[in-house]
């Protein structure tokens, strides 16, 4: 009975658009407005989508304090909204993140108990891999919301759109001397197996990453622990959840710690408190940005010290696009007169104005986690583009340093908000994180037999040879050199023959464990197994005119398709397997068929 209870309840839910808050998604008519300091908000036509413009064609903005009416919040990073604009009533949507309601719903939502959390799950529409994680978070901050963002979007056509590829690289990890992170790093761009060489994209340390650390960081289930979920925490200002101390707490071991920025009388965090509060957004993300971008020590972009750009500050790095010299890049841009206050002569006019920049570049925008500002997912006029970082791991470390700001504040157990999106087609379970074990490189460099030529020439990316040797070779010698210093090779060294056909397995195993198996087909003359053919007269395949057709007339026809062995005419009427006029591959393919009984070669 329980059950059909609970079943009637889900049911309803789901019906009725109530969430998590107790309210309803498509609830009655709310009174709310823009949040107070948020300037030039734009209305979009539908949640995401093209901006609304006045019947001159100019784009509408709105300014904080604004009244709205709240009609619509199914869709949780847009809020479909009227308001009032040039004497007449508009309808359009607004990025939540820069909304609040004022009516009789305060706009927090409440802590829900155990037995609606399973419902309230089920009318998110989270897919039952996320359920366990969120349990485990609901049963530690029973006040945290967890909103679902139904992306619509296929977890290949993203997994397509973000990965490592000729013409697209938007996501690096950081490989060092002392860290390199070799397995983590792509090895389709940006990489010469043959030399076993890494190119860097942006700077000396910064390499494209592998398909399978991007698959990890971009599953929303990797974040759905603790420490991590802040990177889908809503980033917009929250008056009373988010204080000086909290921002002193994140800027804790970096050169802003409790310190002016050069020429000013007040510290870092004291202005980031006022920028997060003028323009909307929470002071945590950007303290946690700045260090991210800056690191630990102070380097020319916050020190005004660029001899190419003296007295220009850049603390956010914006466009530092990857390059050999991204910060001088950011430098230029903010050297440069424009928007958001520019130039940034100042440091004062640099965290302002950056604060500006995310504001309305990105929160505004739907890109209002640290996740969708480095996954784009949810700004529809730039999906996959328009991304603010190029570090794959920059969401884990700046959720990090978020929520060890609530917790050094004690504010773990206030209501916060996070939005996380779902995929289709995601794979059933979370992603596991590949293993930081070494070199993937399994190739060779070089691989040759002493006194003989290998059929085609030796490249690394080729796996399979043939020679042929007289029958009074019992043994050769093969020579094999492994691409990376750190793989070994097996398979090599002094081997012996038997008359006939003889294979030999030259392997390389990788630092990471990877292996990868060159294959020497070796024909000893003499007497051999084969396919009699007859002697009375030249048979097509016989290369030998030994009366038989085997491997070592296989070997023959590939010599005469590089060049090895010379094509006289003799040669290319016996190669000419199919009569076509040429000797190719396709000859090779027939004289296989004709050995193992599928085909005969005919007269």
């Amino acid at each position: 009975m329980k059950k059909i209870i609970s079943l009637l309840l889900i049911i309803f839910l789901v019906l009725s658009g109530t969430v998590f808050s107790g309210r309803s998604s498509r609830a009655a008519e709310t009174s709310g407005r823009v949040r107070p300091g948020v300037s030039m908000l734009r209305v979009r036509e539908t949640p995401g989508g093209n901006v609304m413009t006045d019947s001159s064609g100019n784009t509408i903005y709105v300014d904080g304090g604004t009244p709205v009416t709240i009609l619509d919040t199914t869709n949780s990073s847009w809020y479909k909204v009227t308001f009032s604009y040039g004497g007449s009533q508009l309808t359009g949507y607004m990025s939540s993140s820069y909304l609040e309601i004022t009516g009789n719903n305060s706009g927090q939502s409440q802590a829900v108990s155990s037995d609606d959390f399973e419902a309230y799950l089920s009318a998110q529409n989270f897919p039952e891999s996320y359920k366990p994680y969120l349990r485990e978070l609901h049963a530690m901050h029973p006040a945290w919301v967890f909103k679902s963002v139904q992306t619509g979007i296929d977890w290949g056509t993203l997994m397509e759109n973000e990965k490592s590829k000729p013409g697209q690289v938007k996501n690096m990890v950081l490989g060092t001397s002392y860290a390199p992170h070799y397995n983590w790093r792509s090895t389709t761009v940006g990489y010469d197996a043959a030399t076993n060489t890494w190119y860097p994209f942006d700077g000396d340390s910064w390499f494209a990453v592998s398909d399978d650390l991007l698959a990890y960081y971009m599953d929303p289930r990797t974040y759905l622990y603790q420490n991590y979920i802040f990177c889908f925490e809503a980033l917009s200002y929250q008056d009373g959840m988010q204080n000086q101390n909290g921002v002193e707490s994140i800027l804790r071991g970096t050169f802003m710690e409790n310190t002016t920025p050069p020429g000013e009388s007040r510290t870092y965090s004291d202005i980031l408190m006022e920028a997060g509060r003028t323009y909307g957004v929470s002071p945590y993300h950007l303290a946690a940005r700045i260090k991210q971008e800056q690191g630990s020590d102070m380097g020319i972009c916050a020190s005004g010290q660029s001899q190419t750009y003296p007295g220009i500050f850049n603390h956010f790095n914006i466009g530092a696009y990857d390059s050999s010299n991204p910060a001088l890049l950011g430098l230029k841009y903010a050297a440069t007169a424009g928007s958001y206050g520019r130039p940034w002569n100042s440091a004062y006019k640099s965290l302002m104005g950056g604060t500006e920049y995310l504001s309305s570049s990105f929160i505004s925008e739907g890109q209002d986690t640290l996740y969708t500002q480095k996954f784009n997912v949810t700004n529809n006029d730039c999906l996959f583009w328009h991304q603010y970082m190029s570090n794959v791991q920059a969401p884990a470390y700046e959720g990090n340093s978020q929520y060890q700001a609530y917790a050094d504040n004690g504010l773990l157990d206030s209501t916060i908000v996070f939005k996380i999106p779902v995929y289709l087609n995601m794979p059933e379970e979370a992603v596991d994180k590949p293993a930081d074990s070494g070199n993937p490189n399994a190739t060779l460099k070089s691989l040759a037999v002493s006194g003989y030529s290998l059929t085609p020439s030796f490249h690394n990316a080729t796996k399979n040879y043939s020679l042929i040797v007289p029958q009074g070779t019992d043994s050769i010698s093969i020579s094999a050199e492994a691409a990376s210093g750190s793989a070994s090779v097996s398979g090599a060294g002094k081997v012996s023959l038997k008359v006939g056909t003889n294979t030999v397995k030259v392997t390389v195993t990788a630092q990471n464990g990877g292996t990868e198996t060159y294959v020497l087909t070796v024909v000893r003359e003499g007497e051999s197994s084969g396919t009699p053919a007859n002697k009375e007269k030249v048979h097509r395949g016989d290369m030998d005119g030994n009366g038989k057709i085997n491997a070592v007339d296989i070997v023959k026809i590939q010599r005469l398709i590089v060049g090895i062995d010379s094509m006289t005419d003799e040669a290319k009427k016996l190669g000419d397997v199919n009569g076509d006029g040429s000797v190719t591959a396709i000859d090779v393919v027939m004289v296989q068929r004709h050995i193992v009984g599928i085909e005969e070669i005919t007269w």
